[in-house]
């Protein structure tokens, strides 16, 4: 019995035979809130969020609303800290309440260095301080026509894995950049997605499976990739759907993706050309898709366009 069972499982190695036993549904909703919210700057929880966009702020922002809605009251912190990486883009938080964010040149290159592209930084839940994190190996290719690098985290519950997707060295004709799968607790590599120039990112659990869906630099084109509960890629890329033809522009790059609990995807589409574009208004659709399980295929449900002022 037991000799069967092993070469059963050569068998599966060999032909990839064999797939992970389904999974059930998960919202991938595990972030924790920071401590020194509170403790350090004495701010109400819900009412706070973290920004990299003000426009007249560099680095990252704690930004509590004291008003509501529609008329916003807004206060802001900043940890001595928090410039020291220049502009910063992409935010995400783990289960414990720490917070990653990674370098995005505004406007120029003055405050982020070329060399500094792909450093990921963590902001401690507790402290509030900011360091360096994590590196991601840089291609030789570096130049200043394509000033960025990591332009999208994600947090994985299952895992405690980082997902950071890099264009760093890429250009309009060549993709050098990937999807790293990275093990926060060991700080190391456990798996790398080459050949992808993807920005925004999320996961959804469908058909039983876990998969992380992308978008590109390149093309209005959103793709999933099987992964498995440590973490790892369980395939390779596939086509998953578009925005092409959608919304005002009809030609949208993903900046980001997420689920909701009822595990539709959210897509937040934005104009992007691998240079650095400072319009006095931002324009962004949302679009909201949802997977009809016997047509076994995502249908936008929704479309919300708005325009973020910069000013």
């Amino acid at each position: 019995m037991t000799r069967f069972i092993f070469i059963w499982a050569i068998i599966c190695f060999l032909f990839a035979g064999c797939k992970e036993k389904q999974v059930e549904f998960r919202a991938n909703a595990c972030k924790g809130s920071p401590v020194f919210v509170k403790r350090v700057a004495g701010f109400i929880t819900p009412k706070s969020y973290f920004s990299t966009s003000e426009i007249r702020k560099m680095g990252l922002v704690l930004v509590e609303n004291q008003g509501s809605q529609e008329k916003p009251s807004l206060r802001y912190y900043q940890h001595s800290s928090w410039k020291n990486a220049g502009w910063l883009s992409p935010i995400q938080l783990d289960e414990t309440g720490n917070v990653y964010t990674a370098p995005a040149p505004f406007i120029n290159v003055l405050d982020n260095p070329l060399q500094k592209q792909n450093t990921i930084y963590k902001v401690d839940g507790v402290t509030g301080e900011m360091r360096e994190f994590f590196q991601i190996p840089l291609p030789d290719s570096l130049n200043s026509n394509n000033p960025y690098g990591v332009l999208g985290l994600l947090y994985f519950c299952e895992g405690n894995i980082l997902y950071a997707s890099t264009i760093a060295g890429s250009d309009r004709h060549v993709i050098r950049g990937g999807i790293y799968a990275i093990d926060i607790k060991e700080r190391k590599i456990v798996d790398h997605l080459p050949q992808v120039d993807a920005i925004g990112m999320g996961i959804s659990y469908v058909n039983g499976e876990r998969r992380l869906y992308f978008g590109t630099g390149r093309s209005s084109e959103i793709f999933s990739v099987q992964i498995n509960a440590d973490g790892k890629f369980g395939g390779k890329p596939e086509p998953a759907f578009t925005l092409e033809g959608l919304g005002p522009r009809g030609d949208d790059k993903v900046r980001r993706i997420r689920s909701d609990e009822n595990g539709n995807l959210l897509v937040y589409g934005i104009e992007f050309n691998y240079n650095l574009i400072a319009p006095r208004e931002k324009p962004e659709a949302l679009y909201e898709f949802w997977y009809n399980n016997e047509g076994k295929k995502w249908w936008c449900k929704s479309i919300n366009s708005k325009t973020t002022s910069t000013e």
